[in-house]
Parts: C-alpha cells; sequence; structure tokens
C-alpha cells in the first residue's frame, strides 16, 4: 500500500464510523456541587462527532421535554435544571447528529434535596394556565428582622412554574437585589446596600463580582471589579453595547440648606446624597458619568428628603451628621434610540427624562406643585384626568411607546399639603402615554384600585409581557398590623404577593402568588417572567 493510501486511512475509518448513529462515552449526570444552587444537575459526556442532546426529564408525575443546547458539539457539559425538590428524577437523553441520526442513551437517575426548612412559604390563590404568558417567574426575596429592619445576611432568588413550585432558587448570606438576565444567558443582581454586585450563572458560581471603590469593603473580595462612586442602589442596567448603567450616590455639601420639616425659614450647613448615573465598562473604568444633584431641583423638598435613615449603615462614621435622602432615584430606563434615560424619584415622586448626550433635562411627570423654574419649564401637561405618581418603581417603556410603572401611592402630595389620608391610599400598575411633542402626559390603562384595593408603600414593579400583553405585577411590600388589617406604611409584618393580569379593558387576574408567613416577615422587590431556565432557550420579558 502506497504511502499516499495510508494517509487517507485515518479518514477513511473515521468516515465508516460516522456512517452509523452517534456515539457517546462518558456519559454521568451528577448533582449540582454547588449548594446555593441545589435544584440543579449537571450532565457531561463525549460524543464521536458533534450531537445535539434532548432530555426528557420525568419526575413521576411530570414530563418535560428540552433541548438546552441547539448548538452541535462533540464534548458537553450541561447544566441540568428545573428539578422539583426532593424527588427522584429521570432523564432519558437523546443525541442527534447534523445528518438527524440519533441514539437513544441509557437512563439516568438524579435526586434533587428537599427545600430547606427556612424556605419562604409560595401560595398560588389565582392560575388560569391557558390566559398566562408562558414560562418561570424569577424574584428577589428578602426578609425582616424587624417592622423598620431588613435581614442582611440572607437572601434568595427564586424562579416558580405556573403552579408555583420551585424550579430553582440561588441562596445567599446577604440580601439579593432584583436578578435579571444577561444577553450572556448569565444572572445579574446587586447585594443589600453595599454597593456589591454579581454575575452567576445558572449553577450558582460566581463569574464576576463588582464593589464600589469610594466606600470599601473590609474585607475586599477576592478579584472584585471597582467601580468610583459611594454604593450602587436599587438598579443597574446592561445597555446594548455590553457596558452597564447604574444608580450610584454621591455627598454634596451645602452651606445653607432647609433645616426643619416641612421647610420654613429656619436654615444650617447640610449633606445632601445624591444619586449618580453612571455608566461603566464591565472592568469597571467610569465611561460617563451625570449628577442628579444637578439635573433636578437640589432645594425642592418633599416628603422625606430630609430623612438620614436609609444610608445609615452605609455612611454611619463617615458623614456626621449623616446626609439627607433628597432624591432616592430607584429605577432607570435607557433608550438606546436617543442615548437618554428615564428616570424614578422615589422622594420627589417624579419620573424625569436626561439627554445623556448633553446631560440635560428633557421633561418632568409629575406633580407640578413645588418646581420652581427652570424646572417648572420641563413639566409634562395633563391631558384629561391624570393622577400623579408618588414613590413610584420599576419604570419600562413599553412596545406602544408608553410608560408602564407601580405607583405606590403614599399621600400624592408635596409639603405643606398633607395629601390623602392613610385609610384612602391606594397602589395601582399605571401606563402613562407622553407625547413629547405636544408637551403632554395622559393615563392609558391601570390595575388598581377600581378592580381591586391593594397597597404597597414600598419597592415593586410593573412588566410588559411580550407573548400574551399582560402585564406582571410585583406587588412586593404589603404591611399588616397586628390586628390583621392592611397598613399603608411601615410599622408591622411584611409580605408580599406576585400577580399577572390582562391588558385592557376588562383587565382580569389570570395568575397571582403569595408569599405570607405570620412567623416571618417577607418582601419581594421585582420579579421576572423568563421563557425558560436555560439560557439559550430565554427570552427575558422585564
Amino acid at each position: 500500500m502506497t504511502s499516499s493510501r495510508l494517509a487517507l486511512l485515518p479518514a477513511l475509518l473515521l468516515l465508516l464510523a460516522c456512517a452509523g448513529p452517534p456515539v457517546a462515552e462518558n456519559v454521568e449526570l451528577r448533582a449540582n456541587p454547588n449548594e446555593r444552587a441545589p435544584l440543579a444537575g449537571i450532565l457531561s459526556f463525549t460524543a464521536d462527532r458533534p450531537v445535539v442532546p434532548t432530555l426528557v426529564i420525568d419526575d413521576g408525575e411530570h414530563r418535560e421535554t428540552v433541548t438546552p443546547d441547539p448548538e452541535p458539539r462533540a464534548v458537553h457539559e450541561l447544566p441540568v435544571l428545573g428539578l422539583r425538590p426532593g424527588r427522584r428524577h429521570t432523564v432519558e437523553v437523546t443525541i442527534r447528529d447534523e445528518r438527524g441520526r440519533e441514539t437513544a442513551l441509557p437512563p439516568l437517575e438524579l435526586e434533587a434535596p428537599p427545600l430547606p426548612d427556612d424556605f419562604p412559604p409560595i401560595a398560588v390563590t389565582v392560575r388560569r394556565p391557558a390566559a398566562m404568558e408562558p414560562g418561570f417567574t424569577i424574584m428577589d426575596v428578602f426578609r425582616w428582622t424587624g417592622p423598620f429592619d431588613d435581614d442582611k445576611t440572607w437572601g434568595m432568588a427564586i424562579a416558580v412554574d405556573a403552579e408555583g413550585e420551585v424550579r430553582w432558587y440561588y441562596r445567599a448570606d446577604f440580601a439579593v437585589d432584583e436578578p435579571r438576565r444577561l444577553r450572556n444567558g448569565n444572572l445579574f443582581f446587586g447585594g443589600a446596600r453595599d454597593g456589591r454586585m454579581f454575575e452567576i450563572d445558572m449553577l450558582g458560581n460566581v463569574v464576576r463580582e463588582w464593589h464600589t471603590a469610594r466606600v470599601v469593603l473590609d474585607p475586599l473580595p477576592e478579584g472584585s471589579i471597582a467601580v468610583d462612586t459611594d454604593t450602587f442602589h436599587h438598579d443597574v442596567i446592561e445597555l446594548p453595547s455590553g457596558n452597564f448603567l447604574g444608580l450610584g450616590l454621591e455627598v454634596r455639601p451645602f452651606d445653607d440648606y432647609p433645616a426643619e420639616y416641612p421647610p420654613g425659614t429656619k436654615r444650617a450647613a447640610a449633606k445632601v446624597a445624591g444619586d449618580d448615573l453612571i455608566e461603566f465598562r464591565p472592568d469597571g473604568t467610569t465611561v460617563r458619568r451625570w449628577s442628579i444633584l444637578d439635573v433636578l431641583d437640589p432645594y425642592r423638598i418633599a416628603y422625606g428628603s430630609l430623612d438620614r435613615s436609609f444610608y445609615e449603615d452605609l455612611y454611619e462614621g463617615k458623614h456626621d451628621p449623616l446626609p439627607y435622602d433628597l432624591l432616592h432615584t430607584n429605577a432607570v430606563y435607557y433608550l438606546e434610540d436617543e442615548d437618554a434615560a428615564v428616570l424614578s424619584s422615589y422622594r420627589q415622586c417624579v419620573l424625569y427624562k436626561v439627554n445623556l448626550a448633553t446631560g440635560e433635562l428633557e421633561w418632568l411627570l409629575g406633580d407640578p406643585v413645588g418646581w420652581n423654574e427652570p424646572w417648572s419649564d420641563k413639566l409634562l401637561q395633563p391631558k384629561g384626568e391624570v393622577v400623579w405618581p408618588c414613590h413610584q418603581h420599576g419604570i419600562e417603556r413599553t412596545p406602544r411607546g408608553t410608560w408602564l410603572l407601580y405607583d405606590n401611592g403614599g399621600s400624592r402630595s408635596f409639603p405643606p399639603d398633607e395629601g390623602l389620608a392613610a385609610d384612602a391610599r391606594y397602589s395601582r400598575a399605571i401606563e402613562y402615554r407622553v407625547d413629547e411633542a405636544a408637551r403632554t402626559v395622559e393615563e392609558v390603562w391601570s390595575w388598581g384600585p377600581d378592580q381591586e384595593w391593594f397597597m404597597s408603600p414600598f419597592i415593586s414593579d410593573a412588566d410588559h409581557l411580550p407573548e400574551t400583553g399582560n402585564v406582571l405585577i410585583t406587588d412586593g411590600g404589603r404591611i399588616v398590623g397586628a390586628d390583621g388589617k392592611q397598613l399603608t406604611s411601615f410599622g408591622g409584618r411584611h409580605w408580599a404577593r406576585i400577580l399577572e393580569v390582562t391588558y385592557g379593558e376588562g383587565s382580569e387576574k389570570v395568575w397571582e402568588m403569595v408569599i405570607d408567613d405570620p412567623a416571618m416577615p417577607y418582601s419581594v422587590y421585582r420579579a421576572q417572567r423568563l421563557r425558560s431556565l436555560y439560557p439559550k432557550l430565554d427570552r427575558p420579558t422585564g
């Protein structure tokens, strides 16, 4: 046999080997070694050619088929997600090559551990599956050590299905803030109020971690990436560029500032905590920065603007006296087509749009009382009957070009007007249409208080759902008194619910989930609907 024929022999043998169905070796299904995300396994194998695996996961009551990764490859190490707690699962694996030839591998088994004893109780009270947005609801859950003190040593991100069964969770030793999916499929969330941010994969492994450099953590996490601000709070979002846009914080001294509440003639030197809107690269490098104290009126004293308690843990021992929490911006939405952002100030009860290229304020959506020139020139005028938002959270633009948010309510007033009495207050999910050319705003749709009364005086969210057009509402800051009656301010036991309602005239509730434990107070900041737990099959919806 000539040398040229000998050279062709390996290729010929490989071709003959691939003429039949694909073959897999070293097939293994093992429990996730990371105990922070225990409802998962890892499937690994090596095939003799590129293949796509399809899994059939059976727990004896439910049978589900999933293709976690549609890209053909020879070496696979895949997360197996959505295991039901406390049950043994059989996993049937079929591999298919690029010519459609299939091989069924021997069945594998994996048992998921039960939920821990301190897991929050979850109950679904309304469920109409045919009318619901498909997918899993993922949320942060945090608990309280007292009426005003959240537990900073405990936190969870939890994903449940339409039945309310827990299908994935991540347990942390800090309070988790709003897990959201990044474009690479990992989850991104903040931690407590110390400025930390985390990127994890679906097996709970930390991929990247960030901290804020001006108020340094002790001890500093190894490998953590520094970002130049005092802390990050409430909202950090991923931009289309891959950069992040987040709400940081700065403290600015004022020589002559209102020193009593409601504002009167008494004035003194003071320090004010103002929001710092920061664009930064994943390596922590600051790209752009906007001080909101230069955008909004730093002397407009709304209810709660002279409060010093929110950032007490952050600034205790660093500022004396503690700074006022003047603005408390809690949400940011980026408009890529305009390079602009719409933000929400909790204290000022206003939504505001900023041109990021120029740093200029474009409009204000809120109660016109208390705005002096030049800010008063930016106020949108009501078209029809408009109830101004107050202490609102979670703003987003819908495909209709409207603005959807959770309007917490509060007193709906500006000092010295006391506004609504406590028993007249309410929350709602509200949609506004802004006509920038006409400088007007109108109400388009709402849920509450006509459909049902509810009130969360803090946190919460509202999301448009793309497949059904429904709205997912996080009514996450409910409070009940010792007598069992619902409260409209702090001082009682916390509980939370998440509901999905249809959109349009005659809206109806199609899903409701409640977290309520008389022995342990819980809250939920924000929730989202994921199409799938598997990153490559998901399309985030909020």
